[in-house]
């Protein structure tokens, strides 16, 4: 941070002392907040996000929903060996690490299991033989007591009395299987069990039966058994098509063949309708006949009828979590691709979903954060309680790139569902008011023509080619953009802001750029102005035209922190430096020192500096807590755009920003700017 230069904005008490306590944000209750519009949302802060303390929860600052931490895996003692975890975290999706009426836990720490309560706190290790490989399963009849495997034999352990019994050994195997998919059925008496990987078959808790097998020598592999709520059963084969032992195939519980429900595999589970029937949901990426491109799909068990809930991009991959007869189902998607959110990132990449069985809503929860730094460990594999009020994932956060952590790393987070309310989506995106192309406030002179593509912003945008030809937008705002298509065959065009020239743009590309943000123009008065794009007719030598694309403007307004639409409360500094906004900006350190900006309207943003000085900001809206941003940046970033607010109802409202004293054990400080706020005008 530059010294501080200006006089106080407020009177100015002590700065706060070096003894005072840099601590967790105190939040509310757990709640699950949620978006559900499908705007392409990046991840905020995504290169510096730390996740709190093992016990503590923070507000995803895009969706608003409350994520608690469960573990600090590097933290915890390794119980079967030396040295501590490299990881912590859920078992898999499709079957639930909570226990009946969610009393208790299971988490996987590493090669062991270990207890949980049912608000997430370590209870104790398990023995050494419930491990990663055992599949353990809890009952239906007993909070306490769960089903697991062991060589070739079914054993059930009660966590209150910390004792196991022998449920049944299958002495024809020398190993019995779930394949590590499948859960125990709705009625809590029968596993879907695979002998020496060859034989699949159901077996009956309450007579201790075992039912009529399934030898697949011969078949073709297969990857997945499950059992279906009505006990039937699927087998996931490998072999792709319509054809026996192709796909997914629908067998009853004495292994009889039923029909063919998918004609591939792909990450699944399976529930009940709305209606009570049972479906099985699934990733249908590699279906070669889809309903529906790259979704997820609904199909009816009872005649193999697909119904397309949700799209998503070709670079994501999901996995599914269905609970009991609740209506909706856990979406996880994951991006292999590791991509940038600041170029490229697609709709729905990395989020938590809750997704209607009737295909009416997706509520966006929360992003997961876990990055691609190892195959398998750093999928999210999100799962639900049986009562669908609970979300339990694994993520990373991308430690290994912020604090170097080892690329085995992972640990686990809660999401309460058992409230929920829309929320006010959150990012960093300019709050401007988009104007298209054929907004009155354009007027064209010269010879211009319209293309029609759905890569344009409102599916059309406008070209012209001949020296003089002109596009006027007269607007009212102190910041506007010129969005435009680039390519091959784009030639260069002459800026005048207010009759005055601004700049002289070379819109050539390649490849080709849709609504290309191709000029911006900032730090004019709050007033009307009038922007010219005007084609010169000129290229450069490798343009195949000269071609000048207008798709929109976007336009906002700037309040400055000075402006009698921002109220200050505790203790506040001015620092003037040429590169603020109209040259001075407001920061203030003291826990509580607020900034509060009035608007009328639907969206905001704030306007701030970062540096490596600064520190973690509480962000309110309408007086409910929304957000805390670590505003820590290096190098540092002059009139950053570090919160928007969208989404609200058209009104007026207020967006508070509050100081809070804590900052990450990188910043030297705990400063928090405020530059100003836009607004769309």
């Amino acid at each position: 941070m530059r010294g501080w230069e200006g006089t106080s904005r407020r009177p100015i008490g002590r700065w706060p002392g070096r003894a005072a306590a840099l601590c967790l944000l105190v939040l509310p209750s757990p709640a699950a907040a949620y978006v559900t519009d499908p705007t392409v949302y990046p991840p905020i802060n995504y290169a510096i996000f730390r996740p709190p303390a093992a016990g503590a929860s923070y507000i995803d600052p895009t969706f608003g929903t409350l994520v608690t931490r469960l573990t600090d895996a590097p933290d915890t003692p390794n119980a079967a060996d030396s040295g501590s975890l490299p990881l912590i975290d859920n078992e898999y999706s499709t079957m639930t690490p909570w226990s009946e009426g969610n009393a208790h836990l299971l988490l996987v720490h590493h090669s062991y299991f270990a207890l949980y309560d049912g608000q997430g706190r370590y209870v104790k290790d398990l023995p050494l033989d419930v491990n990663s490989s055992s599949q353990p399963r809890w009952s239906r009849g007993s909070p306490d007591v769960f089903y697991y495997l062991r060589g070739n034999a079914l054993l059930s352990y009660d966590v209150g009395t910390d004792t196991r019994a022998i449920v049944r050994v299958f002495g024809e195997y020398t190993a019995i299987s779930g394949l590590g998919e499948s859960d125990i059925s709705e009625d809590g008496d029968h596993f879907v069990l695979v002998g020496d990987g060859r034989d699949v078959f159901v077996y009956t808790i309450s007579t201790d039966t075992k039912g009529p097998v399934l030898d697949t020598t011969g078949l073709g592999g297969f990857d997945d058994v499950y059992i279906t709520p009505d006990n039937n059963v699927l087998v996931g084969w490998y072999a792709v098509g319509s054809d026996r032992y192709q796909g997914v195939e629908m067998y009853d519980r004495n292994m009889g063949f039923l029909r063919q429900v998918s004609r591939t595999l792909g990450h699944m589970d399976v529930t009940r309708d709305i209606d009570g029937t049972e479906v099985l949901l699934q990733d249908n990426a590699s279906d070669p006949q889809p309903v529906c491109y790259s979704a997820v799909v609904k199909i009816r068990l009872s005649d193999a009828r697909q119904t397309c809930l949700f799209t998503f991009d070709w670079s994501l991959a999901v996995h599914i979590s269905a609970p009991d007869r609740s209506g909706f189902a856990i979406v996880s998607t994951y991006a292999p691709g590791d991509p940038d959110p600041l170029h490229g990132w697609r709709a729905y990449t990395n989020e938590i979903l809750r997704v209607s069985l009737d295909g009416s809503e997706v509520r966006r929860l929360a992003h997961h954060r876990s990055r691609p730094f190892n195959t398998y460990g750093w999928m999210p594999r999100a799962s639900v309680s049986r009562d669908g009020s609970r979300v339990v994932f694994s993520s990373n956060y991308g430690l290994q790139a912020i604090l170097g952590y080892p690329y085995y790393y992972s640990d686990a987070y809660l999401i309460d569902l058992s409230r929920t309310a829309p929320s006010p989506p959150g990012s960093q995106r300019w709050p401007a008011r988009r104007y298209e192309e054929t907004d009155p406030a354009v007027v064209y002179g010269g010879a211009w023509y319209t293309n029609g593509s759905p890569a344009h912003s409102g599916g059309t945008a406008m070209f012209a080619g001949a020296a003089g030809d002109r596009a006027t937008f007269v607007f009212i705002g102190t910041a506007v953009r010129w969005v435009g298509y680039r390519d091959e065959w784009s030639g260069i065009a002459d800026v005048y802001v207010d009759g005055v020239l601004n700049a002289e743009i070379d819109t050539y590309a390649s490849p080709g750029e849709a609504q290309a943000e191709i000029h911006t123009i900032r730090g004019l008065t709050p007033a009307a102005h009038t922007l010219v794009i005007e084609a010169t007719g000129r290229s450069r030598p490798e343009s195949g035209g000269t071609w000048i694309w207008l798709d929109a403007f976007d336009a906002v307004l700037r309040a400055e922190e000075d402006s009698q639409l921002v109220t200050y409360s505790g203790d506040w500094f001015t620092d003037s430096f040429r590169l603020h906004s109209q040259g001075a900006a407001a920061l203030a350190m003291g826990a509580g020192a607020r900034a509060t900006f009035t608007f009328t309207g639907t969206t905001a943003s704030w306007i701030g500096y970062r540096d490596e000085w600064s520190g973690i900001a509480r962000i309110y809206v309408d007086g409910e807590l929304r957000a805390e941003l670590d505003t820590y940046a290096s190098p540092s970033e002059a009139q950053s755009q570090i919160y928007t607010v969208s989404g609200l109802a058209a009104g007026p409202h207020a967006l508070t920003i509050e100081a809070t004293y804590s900052k990450s054990s990188i910043s030297e400080g705990g400063w928090v700017w405020v530059d100003g706020f836009e607004t769309p005008p």
